[in-house]
Order: C-alpha cells, then sequence, then structure tokens
C-alpha cells in the first residue's frame, strides 16, 4: 500500500466519513485534530501518510478494502466528470438556464475535486445571461476552489475563470479591468496541463483589450510573437479570430497590403467552413482598407457582404462598426445624406445594444460628418455625446480624440482642464515611446 498517495487516502476517509454522517470533530482525538484530517482528505501533500493510516483504522477499514474503495470513489468522480462535461456543452450550445438548473442539483463541498468546474461552468452560464455580479462571484469562487485540492493543480480552472472574468469586464464596457483579469489568466496557464484551447484564447483576448484600449502597438508585437504558434491552432474560430484582429490592427497601423493579405486569407479558411461571424468582420475589414485607398468601389462591395450577413450573424452589436464605416465612405465621397443614414443606424444599432466601444465610434464619426459641412453645433452635440460616454466607460485610448474634436468646436473651454488633458496626454506619448 506504499504506492497509495494522500489524496488517493484522503477520498476514500471522505467519502466513508460522509457515509456514516460523521463530522470532523466526530473523528478528530488527543493525536490527530480536524484541521489534520482536513488537510488529509484534501490530499494536501505535506500531510505524513501515517496520519492517513491512522484514520483508515479509526474508521475499520480494513487495507484489503482500499482497492474496491478507491475504484469506486473513481467511478463516481468519473461520473460527475462527464455530467459536468455534458452541462457544459449545454452552456455552450445556448442553453444557459438548463445548464444552470442541473448544476444546482450538484451539492459539493468546496474542497471537493469537481467544485472549482461546477463554479466555473456557473459562472460562464451566467456570463450568457448577462447576469454579470453573479458571474464574478461564480469565477472568484472557482478560483478560491482551485487552490483547496490538489487534484486541480493541472485543470487550468484558473486560467479559464480569468479568461472568463475578462469577457465579463468586456461586457460591461470596462477594458481595463478586462485587460488586468487576462493578463492574470496568462499568469496562471499551466503549460502541461488540461484546456490547452485557452492560451490562445487569453492571447487573442490580452491583443484585442490592447487594441481598443488604443495600444495597437502592443497588440500588433504580442500577434507577431506568437503567430508562427497561433497558426498551428486547430481550433478553427479562434484562429480566424486572430486573422480578424491582426488584419484590423495592420490597417490601423497603415500597412494595407499586408491588412488586405490576411483578410483576404482569413476569408478563404473562414467561408469554407461557414464561420458567418468572422466572415462578417472580415469583410469588414476588408472594406476599411480600402476605403483608406480610396477604391470605393471595391469598399461598398465589401461592406455590401458583411451587412447581407446580419441574418446568419449571431453578434447583431457588430453591425454598428460597418454601419459607420460605410457612413465614412459615403462622407469621404460627399455623399452627404447617404453617410448620416449609415451613421445614424450606427448609432441607433450601438445605443441598442450597449456596446460602448462601437457607440462612440459612431458618434464620432457623426461629429466629423457634420464639423465637414461646417455644421458646428451639431458637430459640437455629438463630440460631447462621445466624450461622456468614453468618460463614463474609461473608453481612455478614445478620450483624448473625443475632447479635444469637442474643444475645436466650441467657445466654452475650460483653461485649466484643457491643460490637465494636454498633460495627461503628452505623458501618455512619452509612456508608450519608452
Amino acid at each position: 500500500m506504499s504506492d497509495l498517495n494522500i489524496q488517493d487516502l484522503g477520498g476514500i476517509i471522505r467519502k466513508v466519513r460522509k457515509e456514516r454522517g460523521l463530522r470532523l470533530e466526530d473523528l478528530a482525538d488527543d493525536h490527530i485534530s480536524p484541521a489534520t484530517i482536513s488537510n488529509i482528505e484534501r490530499g494536501v501533500p505535506h500531510v505524513k501518510q501515517d496520519r492517513a493510516f491512522y484514520l483508515l483504522k479509526k474508521l475499520n477499514i480494513k487495507l484489503d478494502e482500499i482497492p474496491v474503495l478507491l475504484m469506486s470513489k473513481q467511478r463516481e468522480l468519473e461520473g460527475l466528470e462527464f455530467q459536468l462535461f455534458s452541462i457544459e456543452t449545454l452552456r455552450d450550445n445556448g442553453e444557459a438556464d438548463k445548464a444552470l438548473y442541473q448544476l444546482e442539483q450538484i451539492q459539493l463541498e468546496e474542497s471537493h475535486p469537481y467544485a472549482a468546474t461546477c463554479y466555473y461552468i456557473k459562472g460562464k452560464c451566467y456570463n450568457s445571461m448577462k447576469k454579470w455580479k453573479k458571474a464574478e462571484r461564480s469565477f472568484f469562487n472557482a478560483i478560491r476552489c482551485v487552490h483547496l485540492n490538489p487534484f486541480n493543480q493541472k485543470s487550468n480552472i484558473e486560467a479559464a475563470s480569468f479568461t472568463e472574468l475578462g469577457l465579463c469586464m468586456y461586457g460591461q464596457n470596462d477594458l481595463p479591468q478586462a485587460l488586468q483579469f487576462t493578463e492574470s489568466g496568462l499568469d496562471a496557464f499551466v503549460h502541461d496541463g488540461e484546456r490547452q484551447q485557452f492560451y490562445p484564447i487569453l492571447l487573442l483576448n490580452k491583443a484585442l483589450y490592447l487594441d481598443k484600449l488604443n495600444r495597437t502597438n502592443e497588440a500588433l508585437r504580442l500577434m507577431e510573437e506568437h503567430w508562427e504558434s497561433i497558426r498551428s491552432i486547430q481550433h478553427l474560430e479562434a484562429l480566424l479570430r486572430f486573422y480578424c484582429l491582426r488584419a484590423e490592427i495592420l490597417r490601423k497601423n497603415g500597412l494595407y497590403e499586408e491588412a488586405i493579405l490576411y483578410a483576404r486569407e482569413g476569408l478563404e479558411k473562414a467561408r469554407l467552413d461557414r464561420k458567418y461571424n468572422c466572415i462578417y468582420d472580415l469583410w469588414t475589414i476588408l472594406g476599411s482598407v480600402y476605403v483608406m485607398k480610396e477604391e470605393w468601389e471595391k469598399a461598398e462591395v465589401c461592406f455590401d457582404n458583411a451587412l447581407s450577413l446580419q441574418e446568419k450573424s449571431t453578434d447583431k452589436k457588430v453591425f454598428t462598426t460597418t454601419y459607420t464605416r460605410l457612413g465614412i465612405l459615403y462622407m469621404r465621397q460627399e455623399k452627404w445624406e447617404e453617410a448620416q443614414t449609415k451613421i445614424e443606424q450606427g448609432i441607433q444599432n450601438g445605443t441598442q445594444h450597449h456596446d460602448a466601444h462601437r457607440l462612440a465610434d459612431a458618434y464620432l464619426a457623426m461629429g466629423n460628418l457634420f464639423y465637414r459641412q461646417g455644421i458646428l453645433e451639431k458637430a459640437n452635440h455629438y463630440y460631447g455625446q462621445m466624450l461622456q460616454l468614453v468618460q463614463k466607460h474609461r473608453l481612455n485610448g478614445k478620450e483624448y480624440v473625443a475632447y479635444f474634436k469637442w474643444v475645436r468646436t466650441t467657445n466654452h473651454v475650460d483653461k485649466k482642464e484643457f491643460d490637465l488633458y494636454l498633460k495627461k496626454m503628452m505623458a501618455d506619448c512619452f509612456d508608450k515611446l519608452e
């Protein structure tokens, strides 16, 4: 029996104790404390094995019974693992309510090997339902439970929970916190552990949040550093997201030919498997590149292709970007009415889906539209709308643009506030240079 580890013995002791209705205190005596018993049951490595054998003797468990009890415990864990796998699949297939109901029927101690997984799946369900605070609480509980049982050392539930916390913050338009949680996920990731798919997802999300915080050079560096490993990703949806993001960042950096290359390569992969959300993104990015190159006809074809996917796309908020950029295309051609109509549709869609980041871009486009026509009062109104929005949601990368656009169209400027913004902007520029 020397080949048995403390985790195996602890699992048997807990199972038998629970079956007999005994508390930790009922087993404790002058030779062993409740805290030590708890450590044994949780499989804490530093506990001496003879302490576990002492408890086996107290519970009248014979050594020849241990293999049978171990097999029983293993079957129980395998059954629970399959049940949780099934529940998580339900949630991923869009049935969060049903998954949550099934989770509520499972009652586990927090030190149980699968308690962390239960909390993690519960948090995913709440994320799907946009019950953000409940989701946060569930993920924090999952992270805490990971450290209560050595069983979870390589489960990567901690990294997965930080991934979802990042998405939870992103859903609430809190990009700085989303980035912070994502970086914590990368720090927690176990490279020889389970759930290996989360590493590229964490990299993708970090690049996405950096880009949306206008830290595009950092985002591009991150993708360039990891591109060879990214291209080997088996998960097609994740791989296509990388193509979308890299093409978009290249566009923002003025590298138009490279952006076209990655967008078209991504489209080739996406259309074969009918990944409509990614096809939409790639057509929108490609259209935006052609706007910058002043190839108007190609740009309009791309945007029309993107908008044709509205019925097939599951993420309706993204269409704010297409309406806005199509409006910018018409603006560049001085088709003022068409431009206003499309940007208004973008504002309406962004407002409907509470998407602060895309809505800010739409407000900016509308302000620019009126500014280019010399209608400064209306331009000031939309710049002001953008400024309020980015301040409320801490979209720091857009705040300077919003403020200085607003200043340009008003006669009511607070000099102290102006100087403060100027100093902050200069400080941020120097930070990026470093």
